[in-house]
């Protein structure tokens, strides 16, 4: 736990000194950074199953295809001609090499590639679009990268109740066949401590917080965020026990790999921005 705790010290303060010297895009290359090691540690877990990924192609892809979506015009949308070649010239690579080899291929090596792309790169592309297309939304992208780091802080947030209270007083189990430590004890734990974590974080915020952003949908999007990061971290916990091992990798003393850092917000930042931009900037 002490390991742990100095790794999570550390990262935030990594996090808070690169935005503070390098302003958004510093924030926007560690996300393309972390979204890279992510799906290559991905492709480790999947070839620990027996498959085999075209790991080193489709992450060079991914972060290509990250990279853009930040380097697009303002106003064009993730999925225009560039990203849509981007993903077709994946597809066809990929389905070239796999016909080479026998049909069995389709299952150990064309459908895990495809299937990593899509759910890291593209999943991680909402919130860098969101952040590029700021000026859109707001007066800048200092607004909305603000509130991209809220959901993450209160996705972590909800990770470190789920694990305090979960420790504490979990007694009914949510999804032993995934994770014998997930309880709904714990869950409880994610929602109080990602409210308080949103709520305190908004009103830190000044000036900056949007005011259409009111204090009612913070909570209800906290509270949602919360939910699914459970789902988003059963999702890795599952990879896992599929592939026999207790961390997806090494990288990071007393958390494990990437991956066990970023398993929560995989399907929580793309769901965050849906629900900013459908509910809140309507």
């Amino acid at each position: 736990m002490i390991r742990r705790t100095l790794s999570t010290i550390f990262l935030w303060s990594l996090i808070g000194a690169v935005l503070a010297i390098l302003g958004t895009p510093g924030g926007v290359f560690l996300l393309i950074f972390a979204a890279s090691l992510t799906q290559y540690e991905f492709y480790q877990l999947v070839e620990q199953m027996g498959n085999r990924p075209y790991k080193y192609t489709a992450t060079l892809f991914g972060t290509f295809f990250l990279l853009h979506v930040y380097a697009q015009p303002v106003g064009l949308s993730t999925i225009n001609s560039a990203v849509a070649a981007i993903t077709l010239l994946l597809v066809l690579y990929s389905t070239t090499i796999t016909l080479k080899q026998t049909p069995e291929a389709i299952l150990k090596s064309l459908i895990p590639t495809l299937f990593g792309f899509v759910y890291i790169p593209v999943l991680f592309a909402l919130p860098i679009e969101f952040i590029k297309n700021g000026p859109l939304y707001y007066s800048s992208e200092s607004v909305a990268t603000l509130l991209v780091m809220w959901m993450i802080v209160v996705v972590k947030c909800a990770d470190v109740g789920g694990l305090l209270i979960g420790c504490l007083f979990g007694k009914h189990h949510i999804a032993p066949a995934f994770s014998p430590k997930k309880t709904y004890e714990g869950l409880l734990g994610s929602l109080i401590f990602s409210i308080a974590a949103g709520v305190i974080f908004r009103y830190c915020s000044g000036h900056l917080w949007p005011n259409d952003f009111t204090l009612t949908a913070t909570i209800i999007v906290a509270a949602i965020l919360s939910f699914f990061s459970l789902i988003s971290d059963l999702v890795e916990s599952g990879l896992k026990r599929l592939a026999n091992v207790k961390d997806s990798g090494h990288s990071i003393p007393g958390i494990g790999g990437i991956f066990d850092l970023t398993d929560s917000l995989v399907l929580t930042l793309p769901l965050g921005v849906i629900l900013i931009k459908t509910f809140v900037l309507c």
